[in-house]
């Protein structure tokens, strides 16, 4: 093969005159080639942190909680001088109350336990991330904690609830949670009533409204709700996801969906939707904690996370927190844990919670949840 520099095809009588510019000019252009082809393999070996949680200990008193969370590190550059110039900080939030951040150093064995005292309670966001120098180095990692305030001082500690593991986290896979020993994790089936609307105008059953819309297809006179009914399952089950089906949708990506496990498929906007739960969440990627309800003296608390709405080929996170552990606010409302009340002699229980819609076409506005029915223990 013939290499031709640019100078001596414009210019022959030039290259032949100073045939050192030849050489120099295919010289450079080697180094050049040289250069840029380094960084580019260096890149291909780049490497960042691996932050792995391995425990996260609650110890319930008077009013508040004791966190330990344990993990350890892995390092790009395993040295002791890049030990001391990374840390891992944490981030613990709730629905109420101002978030809580901390550090922790690592130790010679690539380790860290860093505790706190905490007033905030429920199902709480534990973010944490690796920095080097100040700089973030991998993938954040998220969990979801309940958290109890014992009613007396002295009350025994429990490990954490249920893991959200960030994307291209730990990989842990997800499993329904404990709470500490004040409040009992109701595991069964929270069965629906059908949302009714009654002549005085008052709404009851099991419902979704979305903020300031109408949805026209409602059977209710005030388009604001749209009731929901019991599926196959019977309603909201603590113990086994309830997936979408293959199809999920009436016409293959688009059109109603078809789920029918916890609701029946329900008019929206000329559209069948539906509710699902999943190990991975359909719209968000991330792994899906199973829902987890805590009875504590007659008051529900937990996480629904795995709630999802599915509509016209999407899926719409409407669990709280979010897959990633946040909590999205917006102009119409904030996410909210789900609360409620509970009658463990009847059964009967309401539930209920708001989320944020992130993305798609009803981004920003804010979906609000009402259950109510009766729990039914797993058998």
């Amino acid at each position: 093969m013939t290499l031709t520099s640019p100078l001596s095809a414009r210019s022959p009588r030039l290259a032949e005159s100073r045939p050192w510019l030849v050489a120099g000019t295919l010289a450079l252009a080697v180094a050049l080639w040289t250069v840029a082809a380094v960084p580019s393999a260096r890149a291909a070996t780049a490497k960042t942190a691996k932050l792995t949680l391995t425990g996260v200990v609650i110890k319930s008193t008077t009013g508040e909680a004791k966190i330990t969370v344990t993990g350890r590190v892995k390092l790009p550059v395993n040295t002791a001088k890049e030990r001391k110039r990374a840390e891992v900080y944490l981030t613990l939030s709730g629905t109420t109350g101002k978030p809580r951040s901390f550090t922790a150093k690592l130790t010679s064995k690539d380790s860290f336990t860093v505790a706190l005292t905490t007033t905030l309670s429920g199902a709480l966001g534990l973010d944490a991330v690796v920095k080097i120098g100040g700089r973030q180095s991998g993938k954040k990692v998220v969990k979801t904690v309940s958290v109890t305030a014992s009613a007396s001082p002295g009350a025994g500690s429990s490990t954490s609830g249920s893991s959200t593991s960030g994307a291209g986290t730990s990989g842990s896979s997800p499993t329904s949670g404990s709470s500490s020993t004040s409040g009992i994790p109701l595991n069964g089936t929270f069965e629906i009533e059908q949302g009714v609307e009654h002549p005085d105008g008052l709404i009851s059953g099991t419902y979704f409204k979305m903020s300031n819309t109408l949805n026209s297809e409602s059977p209710f006179a005030n388009k604001s709700y749209t009731p929901l009914s019991p599926g196959t399952d019977g309603g909201l089950e603590t113990f086994a996801y309830q997936e979408p089906p293959v199809p999920a949708f009436a016409n293959g990506d688009v059109g109603g969906a078809l789920a029918d496990e916890i609701v029946q498929p329900q008019d929206f906007f000329g559209d069948n939707f539906s509710i699902v739960t999943a190990p991975t969440d359909p719209q968000e990627g991330l792994p899906d904690p199973l829902p987890q309800i805590v009875d504590t003296d007659g008051n529900l608390s937990g996480q629904i996370t795995a709630w999802n709405a599915q509509w016209n080929g999407s899926s719409f996170n409407q669990g709280a927190p979010k897959a990633n552990g946040t909590f999205p606010a917006d102009g119409y409302g904030a996410t909210t844990l789900p609360t409620g009340t509970y009658d463990a002699a009847s059964g009967h229980y309401v539930l209920a919670w708001t989320s944020v819609i992130v993305g798609g076409p009803f981004g920003g506005f804010v979906g609000e949840w009402h259950l109510e029915g009766t729990f039914v223990p797993e058998a």
